[in-house]
């Protein structure tokens, strides 16, 4: 008779497959809404996005360039995640794959909104405020989910990364009978 694997390596392993599946899912619908931005001209349409990728052509084309890579990593993450959930070794192995990628590319995605991200939205978001009083607190309120997003970035992939390296996949015991 074997004995089931660990309950701890299992449930961790199926945690970050769901988390997988459900940011992979996530970025590839988020991807497939916003691909407007990367192939239509950016003339008729309206927003935020719009604005900042028509004031800024280097930002434009840094994501443009950055679509395919995205899509691409969306959909790897998705079925390792899934791959996860079976205690799939090899999906381990991509997982602890995409955690590395996923953490270089928040190290990029960081410096993006640093550079171009955040001053822009937060030049948009001083022109809206009408309140004096309210100026320095939507600064700080913009600044601050700008730097919060940055580190939840940089964290997810690390603490995965982490996790999936110290975390084997469970082979069932065949030696009890």
């Amino acid at each position: 008779m074997e004995s089931p694997p660990s309950s701890k390596s299992t449930g961790i392993l199926q945690v970050i497959g769901g988390l997988y599946i459900l940011f992979g899912s996530f970025a590839l619908v988020s991807m497939v809404q916003n691909c407007r931005f990367s192939f239509a001209p950016l003339d008729g349409q309206t927003g935020l996005m719009a604005d900042m990728l028509r004031s800024n052509p280097t930002y434009a084309s840094i994501m443009r360039a950055l679509f395919f890579p995205g899509l691409l990593y969306a959909v790897v993450q998705f079925a390792s995640g899934v791959g996860l959930l079976r205690l799939s070794a090899l999906a381990r192995k991509i997982a602890i794959g995409c955690a590395l990628y996923g953490f270089v590319a928040a190290l990029f995605t960081a410096w993006l909104t640093v550079t171009y991200t955040l001053p822009f939205t937060l030049a948009h978001t001083m022109q809206q405020v009408k309140n004096p009083d309210m100026i320095v607190t939507t600064r700080n309120v913009t600044l601050a989910s700008g730097y919060i997003g940055i580190t939840l970035g940089l964290l997810y992939p690390l603490v995965a990364f982490i996790l999936l390296k110290r975390t084997p996949i469970p082979r069932p015991d065949f030696t009890q009978s």
